[in-house]
C-alpha cells in the first residue's frame, strides 16, 4: 500500500509542496488585490477597509483550489511548473501589491521578496530560454517601456504639467535651429542668446531633421523615451558576446530596461543628457568589439551632448587603453587626449562670453574657494585635499540616491579586484556623488544627471558579472531583472494618472491650447512657466518670473521690466504671478484679446 501512495505523491510532485502553496497563495492574493483596488480599496493606504472586504476562509479555499490546479500542471504538463507558478506568482503578488503607491521604500521591500523567489525558482528551472526567447523578451520590454514613457510624458505635457525649464527652453532652441539654423533663444537668460553659449549640445544638429518633420514638443519627448531604451541594443550584443544566453541574456538587459535611473529622468521634461544612454552603449560596444572606427565616431558623439560629456569618454578611452592587451591601446589615448582638449576648448567658449563661469560655479561650488576659480581651480583644490574630496562621495544628501541607483544592480559595481575598472565608476562619483553634495538636482534619480553615469554602473556590472561565472548570474540575474521591475512598477505605475487625466480633461485643455495659438507666432511673447513651453515655437517668448515685477518698498507691483518688448501676455489663472500682474496690465491700457473655456487667456497692447 505505502508504495502506491509514495508512487501517487510523487506523480504529483508534492514534495514540492511549500512551493506550490506559497505560489497558490500570491496567485490568491493578487487577484484579491486587483479586485480591491478596482474598487477604489488600496492594501496598503486604506488597509482597515481592504481587510474587511477579504474573507479569510474564502481565500484559503481559492488557495487550495489553486494549489490543486496547480498540482494537477505538474503531472500533466512539467515538474517545472512549480519553479515557474512560484516566481510568476510572487513578481505577481508584488507588482500588486505596489502598483501606484509611488514609494521606493515599498517598491524596494517588495522587489526583495520578489528577487528571493526569483533566485530559487531560476536555480531550480535552470537553462529554459532559447536565445531567441531571449531576443523577442528584450524587444518586447524595450518597446513596451518606450510606448509607456512617451505616452505618458507626453501625457504630462498636454496636461500643462512641464515648465519653462527644462521644457520651453528646449522647444524654442530646436525652433531656433529650425528656423534659423542657431540655437538664439531668449527665455532661458531672458534676452538673445544662443543656447550653446550655456550648454555645447551640438548633438542636437543630428536630431534636428527629426524635429523639422515633427516640429512639436512631443517630438523631444518621445525623442528621449527613444534614446533612453535604445540603448538595449548594443548591451544585448555586448552580453552576448560575454557569454551571456538564454535566462541570463534576457535578464541583464531586462535589468537595463527597468532600470530608475534610465526611466525616472524621462518625466521631468526634456533634456540633452538624453541622447547619452544610446550613444554611450555602442561606445562599450565599439570597445567590445575593438571597433577603432566606431569608436572614435561614439567618442566623438558623446563628447557633442554638453560640455561635460568629455570626462565619460575620457573615463571610457582611459579604461579601453588600460585593459586591451593589443596595440589598439594606442587608440584609448589618443581618445583621451582628444576628449580633454576638447574640454579644454568648450570650456573657454563657454567661459569666453557664455555661462560657464556661472556653469562652473553652480556645479563644483563645493571645490571652489572661490567662484571665479573655474575648472582648473576645481582639479587643483581636489588633488590638494583629496579628503575633502572624499568626504562628498556620500553625505546625506545623496545616501538615498546612491541606495536608489545601486540596489537594482545588486551593488555589482563594487565586485572586483580589477583597479581599473574603478574608471568606470568615475563618471558616477564625479557627476552625481560629489556634485551631487552641492548640487541637489544631480544627486537626485529623477533628473537626467545620472543617465550617462547610469550607463556606466550597468557595463561596470555586466563586466563584473562575466568574471563572478555562469552559475552565480543565472541567479542573481533573474533575481536583479525582477527587483528591477517591481521597483519600476512601485515608482512609476503613477504616470498613468497623466494619461486618465488627459483624456478626462481633453476639452479643458485642446480650449487652453487654441486660445495660446490665437497669438501670432511673430510677436514677442511674455508667459507663465507652464504655459510657455505650449508657445514656445517662436522667435521670442519671456518667463514670467518674480523679477519680471517692479516693486515699490511696500513690495507691491509698480513696473513691468522690459515691458516695451512684450507684445502679448499669455497668462495662467493658476499662477500666483498672474493676479499680482494683472491691476498693472489694465492700468498700462492691455486688453483682453482672447480667452479659454480652462485657465489661459491672452492680455495685448491697447493698439493690439
Amino acid at each position: 500500500m505505502k508504495p502506491k501512495i509514495t508512487e501517487f505523491l510523487k506523480s504529483y510532485g508534492l514534495k514540492n509542496f511549500m512551493a506550490r502553496l506559497l505560489a497558490a497563495y500570491f496567485f490568491v492574493s493578487s487577484v484579491g488585490i486587483f479586485i480591491s483596488q478596482k474598487n477604489g480599496v488600496s492594501p496598503i493606504g486604506s488597509w482597515k477597509d481592504f481587510v474587511g472586504t477579504q474573507g479569510l476562509l474564502a481565500t484559503l479555499l481559492w488557495s487550495l483550489a489553486a494549489f490543486l490546479a496547480l498540482s494537477l500542471l505538474y503531472r500533466l504538463i512539467s515538474p517545472k511548473t512549480d519553479a515557474i507558478a512560484l516566481m510568476a506568482g510572487a513578481i505577481l503578488f508584488c507588482a500588486s501589491a505596489v502598483f501606484g503607491s509611488g514609494s521606493f521604500y515599498l517598491g524596494a521591500a517588495a522587489g526583495i521578496i520578489a528577487a528571493i523567489f526569483t533566485a530559487y525558482s531560476a536555480e531550480k528551472l535552470g537553462e529554459c530560454v532559447s536565445s531567441k526567447t531571449a531576443a523577442v523578451i528584450t524587444a518586447v520590454s524595450a518597446v513596451t517601456v518606450f510606448l509607456f514613457v512617451a505616452m505618458t510624458t507626453v501625457a504630462h505635457h498636454r496636461n500643462f504639467g512641464t515648465p519653462c525649464f527644462d521644457m520651453g527652453i528646449f522647444v524654442q532652441t530646436f525652433h531656433s535651429l529650425k528656423e534659423h539654423f542657431n540655437a538664439v533663444i531668449t527665455c532661458e537668460r531672458g534676452q538673445f542668446m544662443s543656447h550653446f553659449r550655456v550648454h555645447t549640445s551640438f548633438i542636437f544638429y543630428l536630431f534636428l531633421p527629426i524635429y523639422a518633420l515633427f516640429p512639436k514638443p512631443e517630438t523631444l519627448l518621445v525623442g528621449q523615451a527613444f534614446f533612453a531604451m535604445s540603448g538595449v541594443l548594443p548591451l544585448y550584443f555586448i552580453a552576448k558576446k560575454r557569454g551571456f544566453k538564454g535566462m541570463s541574456l534576457a535578464a541583464v538587459c531586462s535589468v537595463y530596461i527597468f532600470y530608475g535611473g534610465l526611466i525616472l529622468p524621462c518625466y521631468y521634461s526634456f533634456h540633452e543628457n538624453a541622447f547619452l544612454p544610446t550613444l554611450l552603449m555602442w561606445l562599450f560596444f565599439a570597445m567590445e568589439r575593438k571597433n577603432i572606427p566606431l569608436f572614435y565616431v561614439m567618442s566623438a558623439l558623446v563628447c557633442s551632448v554638453k560640455e561635460d560629456a568629455p570626462l565619460y569618454v575620457f573615463c571610457a578611452a582611459v579604461f579601453f587603453a588600460i585593459a586591451e592587451k593589443s596595440k589598439k591601446r594606442l587608440h584609448g589615448v589618443i581618445a583621451a587626449g582628444l576628449s580633454a582638449v576638447y574640454f579644454a576648448i568648450v570650456m573657454k567658449f563657454l567661459a569666453s562670453g557664455g555661462d560657464g563661469q556661472y556653469m562652473t560655479a553652480s556645479r563644483f561650488g563645493e571645490l571652489m574657494v572661490t567662484n571665479s576659480e573655474g575648472i582648473i581651480g576645481v582639479i587643483r583644490n581636489s588633488l590638494t585635499d583629496p579628503a575633502y574630496l572624499v568626504s562628498l562621495l556620500l553625505t546625506e544628501k545623496t545616501l538615498l540616491f546612491f541606495v536608489e541607483t545601486m540596489l537594482p544592480l545588486a551593488f555589482l559595481p563594487f565586485m572586483t579586484l580589477k583597479l581599473e575598472r574603478y574608471l568606470l565608476f568615475v563618471p558616477y562619483a564625479v557627476m552625481n556623488l560629489i556634485i551631487g553634495a552641492g548640487y541637489a538636482y544631480a544627486g537626485d534619480i529623477g533628473f537626467q544627471y545620472i543617465f550617462g553615469p547610469g550607463c556606466f554602473l550597468i557595463y561596470l556590472s555586466v563586466l563584473n558579472l562575466g568574471d563572478l561565472g555562469p552559475k552565480f548570474s543565472r541567479r542573481i540575474l533573474p533575481a536583479m531583472a525582477v527587483f528591477g521591475f517591481i521597483l519600476a512598477v512601485a515608482t512609476v505605475s503613477p504616470k498613468l494618472s497623466y494619461i486618465n487625466e488627459s483624456i478626462e480633461k481633453a476639452d479643458y485643455y485642446a480650449s487652453a491650447e487654441e486660445c495660446i495659438e490665437s497669438v501670432p507666432s511673430d510677436a514677442s511673447v511674455l508667459a507663465n512657466a507652464f504655459i510657455l513651453p505650449h508657445a514656445a515655437n517662436r522667435d521670442e517668448i519671456y518667463e514670467l518670473l518674480s523679477d519680471t515685477l517692479i516693486r515699490d518698498a511696500w513690495g507691491n507691483v509698480s513696473g513691468l521690466k522690459g515691458e516695451e518688448k512684450y507684445d502679448y501676455c499669455i497668462l495662467s489663472r493658476l499662477d500666483p504671478l498672474t493676479d499680482e500682474l494683472m491691476p498693472l496690465l489694465e492700468k498700462l491700457g492691455w486688453r483682453l484679446c482672447a480667452d479659454s473655456d480652462s485657465f489661459v487667456f491672452v492680455m495685448g497692447r491697447g493698439e493690439n
